[in-house]
């Protein structure tokens, strides 16, 4: 085991002191950071805009620039020492170790003994702005660092803490280096600069590490004068080093805190008694049914307060709670507080009013009919019949049922585009019309590297659309990134011809709010169909959610006018035509449940010629692609597609992922429409 506390284990320890110790042992306890598609995806964000601040000090410290490449932690230790001995330096991750802590820098720039430690980060930050969630220059109203930044000033005030205490003739400087979201980028084909490459842990398991190399060639972006800036943190870091540490079990001085975390990284035996407390909800060292082999840290740390070591789930206790207040008694750490563990223990009184919903269910009314099992009109879950026939007469036929996919990268995509700008690489279009009849109406995407993607699903989209119809989605999300290519179409020095076109038709099926008022609102705008499932649809199967993952299950199990359709293969056939499927069955019943359905998400098959299925370590990375089944899986293969060659056969297999998975959300909007109108008997 390693004996020293890194920045990124200091970092851990900070969320809770036992994480370090499931995280020092891998073989026994599940991480569910490993399989994040999401977490993944903003980790090779991490490897490139790294890549690009290494090319961008080559570029300025020519000749100084060194990067500690050995493997063994050792090797690094004493590589970095040796290098430190040059009067002008400029290193990449070297290793400084002291005592019982280890620090690996980002960057490093020696010149006698002043020295910069520079953090390079891909979260972006607008320096245009003097909101502390948006600039981290700035200070709270309270005195204090933002916590959209704080993570990252504690991280490198650990580095200066441990620098300063091995070289303390040495001044140090301290900065953040991030994505500036107000900079366009100005080298063109920027991302597929820096590819990423994928290193197969041990040969043949599976895990990979991606690889990112540097450039000596730039010839737009330069040093301080790029999107990717620095930002000095030296107060910061000083206020970080001077204020007290609240972190679960611990309040103390920074030295002391990490002194603590270090003897609990190397400690035979986990904190005890365990920190528990609300922060347990997202612990990611957690398994629903934990076994050999498959331990669950979160059932640990809970077996002495609760007597059990496995057995329920994590949403079984007071983490289940639909929605829970921020603070107070009706709160995850209110409910705690209380001696209140288990959601079946929470008296509904305590956390709303008896009542009977008269118009849209509110929060409290979701959080009772989860906790009493009860709901006006009985039967396996609640649906107001009313409220649906009074939405669905306000809404103008057909009906079109709307999903994007869409990517935000910190390295720009193109040159002209900015840190995180949106690009909507994909849609999927049901229609339904009054008597019923449904079929895939049109899709896009597109996995280009070359011009304006979000122009060109403007104009098929609108097409598509036509003049007449309601639009529906689920979620305001294809709200919230029509109005960003809204304002990415506004702010291009090089608009297309048809710009204020495309911004009439956005406007058109958009609202804007500012400070949650609409301030606008167009003519066409879109439907929400999540709103109606959170107004007027309760099951219990969901625990009172109404995403649209959890929720078609649900319904498919409720629905009899569901199964008596889609158990029999119509779907891809002439009855329910599909682009992407051929007579395809989406009621399976699971094989112990004969009356549940199987997720229609976990019935995406392989889309990937088995020719391609080769033993290269890069074609057994793509295999994760086979059948993507979620949004970060989505995000994470568009980005790998815009960052570099991939082989045909591997291409050809994700765009017919990425074509049935967004394909399937239109269709499960469907599903559940269908479901209401039988219900309603519209």
């Amino acid at each position: 085991m390693a004996k020293y506390l890194t920045k990124s284990r200091f970092t851990l320890g900070l969320q809770c002191p036992q994480k370090l110790f499931y995280e020092a042992r891998p073989d026994e306890y599940v991480d569910q950071r490993r399989n994040d598609t999401m977490l993944e995806g903003l980790a090779e964000g991490g490897h490139q805009i790294g890549a690009l601040a290494q090319s961008l000090f080559m570029q300025a410290d020519a000749g100084l620039t060194r990067e500690i490449r050995d493997k063994k932690q050792d090797d690094q230790i004493a590589r970095t020492a040796d290098a430190l001995t040059a009067e002008s330096v400029t290193l990449f991750e070297p290793t400084i170790a002291y005592s019982d802590y280890l620090v690996r820098v980002d960057v490093l720039r020696k010149r006698g003994n002043r020295i910069e430690l520079i953090e390079v980060k891909s979260k972006s930050f607008d320096s245009t702005s003097e909101n502390p969630g948006k600039n981290p220059a700035y200070w709270t109203g309270k005195g204090g660092i933002h916590r959209d930044f704080l993570t990252y000033v504690r991280d490198l005030a650990f580095q200066y803490w441990v620098v300063r205490q091995a070289y303390p003739e040495w001044e140090i400087f301290c900065y953040l280096m991030m994505p500036d979201k107000s900079v366009p980028a100005r080298e063109a084909g920027l991302h597929a600069r820096f590819p990423v490459h994928f290193d197969e842990v041990t040969p043949g398991g599976g895990d990979f590490r991606p690889r990112v190399e540097a450039v000596d060639d730039l010839t737009e972006e330069r040093l301080d004068q790029s999107f990717l800036a620095r930002v000095p943190m030296d107060d910061q870091v000083q206020h970080v080093l001077d204020t007290t540490l609240e972190i679960p079990g611990i309040t103390d001085e920074f030295p002391v805190v990490a002194k603590t975390l270090a003897a609990l990284r190397t400690s035979p035996t986990p904190v005890d008694p365990a920190p528990i407390g609300s922060h347990c909800k997202t612990c990611e060292f957690y398994h629903p049914t934990p076994g050999t082999g498959e331990k669950s840290g979160f059932h640990r740390c809970w077996a002495d307060r609760l007597g059990r070591e496995d057995g329920y789930r994590r949403e079984d206790m007071v983490f289940g709670l639909y929605n829970p207040s921020s603070s107070g008694p009706r709160s995850t750490k209110g409910l705690l507080s209380a001696g209140i563990h288990w959601l079946a223990d929470i008296d509904p009184d305590v956390i709303t009013e008896a009542s009977q919903p008269t118009e849209a269910l509110t929060t409290p009314d979701r959080q009772r009919m989860q906790l009493t099992g009860e709901w006006p009109g009985g039967g396996d879950h609640y649906f107001d019949a009313n409220r649906f026939t009074r939405a669905l007469d306000a809404c103008e036929w057909p009906l079109f049922f709307l999903d994007f996919e869409a990517a935000r990268s910190a390295l720009p995509f193109r040159s002209g585009m900015r840190p995180n700008d949106i690009q909507i690489f994909q849609y999927s279009l049901h229609s339904m019309e009054q008597d019923g009849s449904v079929r895939h109406a049109d899709e896009f995407l597109d996995l280009s590297v070359d011009g304006d993607v979000n122009v060109r699903m403007l104009r098929r989209l609108q097409a598509a659309l036509g003049a007449s119809g309601t639009v529906l989605c689920w979620t305001p999300y294809e709200n919230t990134v029509l109005n960003d290519a809204r304002s990415q179409l506004l702010a291009t020095d090089s608009p297309p011809n048809d710009r204020d076109e495309l911004i009439a038709f956005i406007e058109s099926i958009t609202y804007e709010k500012r400070d949650k008022t609409v301030i606008r609102r167009g003519s066409r705008c879109m439907v929400d169909q999540a709103k109606w499932a959170e107004h007027f649809y309760f099951h219990p199967q969901t625990r009172g959610k109404y995403s649209i993952k959890p929720l078609l299950p649900a319904i498919l199990a409720s629905s009899s006018a569901l199964r008596g359709l889609y158990e029999h293969p119509v779907y891809g056939s002439d009855e329910i035509p599909s682009g992407n499927f051929q007579q395809k069955r989406w009621w399976v019943a699971e094989a112990e449940r004969p009356d549940w359905p199987r997720d229609p998400y976990a019935l995406l098959e392989s889309t990937f010629d088995p020719t391609v299925l080769s033993d290269s370590p890069e074609v057994r990375y793509y295999q994760r692609f086979e059948a993507i089944s979620d949004g970060g899986g989505a995000m994470l293969a568009y980005t790998r597609a815009q960052s570099g060659a991939m082989a045909s056969g591997v291409r050809d297999g994700i765009e017919a992922s990425l074509r049935q998975y967004c394909e399937l959300d239109t269709l499960a909007m469907v599903m559940i429409m269908q479901a209401w109108r039988a219900e309603a008997g519209r």
